[in-house]
């Protein structure tokens, strides 16, 4: 009797899982294509490379000239030694960037193996597959490392406690361990939510008579003081700013204007969103703006599906991500900013596992079901990427000409900068170029600080301002002395 089709698409697929080394490199290589010179310019981006070209250069250390850096270290520090090659080593940090992708990729399937067995594969491939993680890792953001330590780091401590419950502590191990949680923690605070997750699985052990007090209080005081290392490295602004969030003074914070000041519903509301555009295919930036919306008829289903999957895996092991995940969402859901999925993206691997131990009744259909969403995420993350994300970059790129001859024509003693009437990539790379802050602005209502004026040609009068110089299409105007 002929098998039913859902088992035999289910076969097909689990020979897959038996050689999973030749996915994975194709996995690799599609990542590499989108290798490139262009930078896929953003604000925090900016500040990151700002930063990470003064530590090339031997310091002091600033932000777009401000000795107040308002980012952790790790990043820059990582990317730091690009900069040896020149001003615009954007080649150089894609390469960077891609190995951080592949180093991700690899953690990944490690850590779901561990969790799952064969098929994580499948969760593999939806990861690497996500328009989010594409989007992200084209950029200059401290994603692309923190994604990477942090697997590695979770990869470490799993290993390293179930060395413990098997009576075989290994030095080497628990060293490593701990230096990648204090990295983790140096490029982005959160990292340190994740030794909570190394403590509730030594607890567990300790529980199930597996792991003696003795040994578990070693690997608890490595992650204190990886937690305090990489803490270390936070700027004190940083912490100033995020006690006023968290005291209820919203305004404290520099990216308030950015923030869900409402009730913690809101908040919840939107973090059920981000946690749906991770993992609904096409909709990385569908959002509504309140709880009766159609988008939220797909959010919410699918967010108790993986709350299901997730109480599934934690009543099946100790696993350090799995653990740490109500610290990592309950930060987010009392940090009231909007992070356009980067925020919840290191629990992505986490997201995907959920969804396949709560799957668990699709049986045959299972394996299908996430060969279907790898196609629809890959399909939508190449579009995106091809029609819409590089075409903006290479056409950012053409400005770099005229951004250096004007960059080159201002004297930065002699007022700020006003880019107006131009693109924000334009603006960002004027910055770039000039390491200092630029407004963005009309044209039209300048302060008496203001002593130059970037802006498309033909450029009107400002009074108060004559023209100085112009560059391919942009006019550059000055305050006169």
């Amino acid at each position: 009797m002929t098998a039913p089709l859902s088992a035999r698409l289910d076969r097909s697929l689990a020979r897959a899982e038996a050689r999973p080394w030749p996915w994975l490199a194709l996995s690799a290589l599609v990542l590499a294509m989108q290798i490139s010179p262009l930078w896929y310019a953003t604000p925090d981006g900016t500040a990151y490379l700002s930063i990470a070209r003064q530590v090339a250069a031997g310091g002091p250390l600033s932000r777009l000239g401000s000795a107040e850096l308002s980012f952790p270290l790790g990043y820059p520090l990582l990317i730091s030694p690009a900069f040896l090659l020149g001003e615009r080593p954007f080649l150089a940090l894609s390469i960077m960037h891609w190995l951080l992708a592949v180093v991700f990729m690899l953690g990944v399937y490690a850590w779901a193996r561990r969790l799952i067995g064969p098929p994580a594969l499948w969760v593999t491939g939806v990861v690497m597959a996500s328009v989010v993680v594409w989007a992200l890792y084209r950029r200059t953001l401290s994603e692309a490392a923190f994604l990477s330590v942090m697997i590695w780091a979770v990869v470490a401590w799993n290993a390293l406690v179930g060395a413990l419950a098997a009576r075989r502590p290994r030095a080497a191990l628990l060293a490593a361990a701990g230096a990648l949680l204090a990295a983790l923690t140096m490029i982005r605070e959160a990292g340190a939510l994740f030794g909570a997750g190394v403590a509730l699985a030594l607890l567990a052990g300790l529980l199930r008579g597996e792991v003696s007090r003795r040994a578990a209080a070693l690997p608890l005081a490595v992650v204190a003081i990886a937690a305090l290392v990489g803490v270390a490295a936070i700027r004190p602004e940083r912490i100033a700013a995020a006690s006023g969030v968290f005291a209820g003074r919203v305004a404290a914070y520099a990216d308030a204007g950015a923030a869900v000041t409402g009730p913690f519903s809101a908040r919840l509301h939107l973090r059920v969103t981000e946690i749906g555009q991770l993992l609904m295919p096409g909709m990385f930036s569908a959002y509504g703006p309140g709880w009766v919306d159609i988008n939220t008829l797909v959010y919410v289903p699918l967010a108790v599906i993986v709350a299901v999957g997730w109480w599934m895996l934690v009543r099946g092991t100790a696993d350090v991500l799995v653990l740490t995940a109500p610290f990592y969402v309950a930060l987010y859901l009392a940090w009231p900013y909007f992070g356009g999925t980067r925020y919840l993206l290191p629990l992505l691997p986490l997201l995907v596992a959920c969804l396949w131990r709560a799957y668990r009744p699709l049986r045959h259909w299972r394996r299908p079901a996430f060969a279907l969403a790898l196609v629809a995420h890959l399909g939508v993350a190449a579009g995106y990427w091809l029609i819409d994300d590089a075409p903006r970059a290479r056409a950012c790129d053409r400005q770099w000409p005229a951004v250096q001859q004007l960059a080159a024509r201002i004297e930065l003693d002699s007022g700020a900068v006003v880019a107006a009437d131009v693109s924000t990539c334009v603006t960002l790379m004027l910055m770039l170029a000039l390491d200092r802050p630029v407004q963005a602005a009309d044209g039209r209502h300048v302060d008496q600080s203001i002593g130059w004026i970037v802006t498309a040609e033909p450029a009107g009068d400002v009074p108060g301002f004559r023209a100085h110089a112009s560059a391919g299409g942009y006019a550059l105007l000055r305050r006169p002395d």
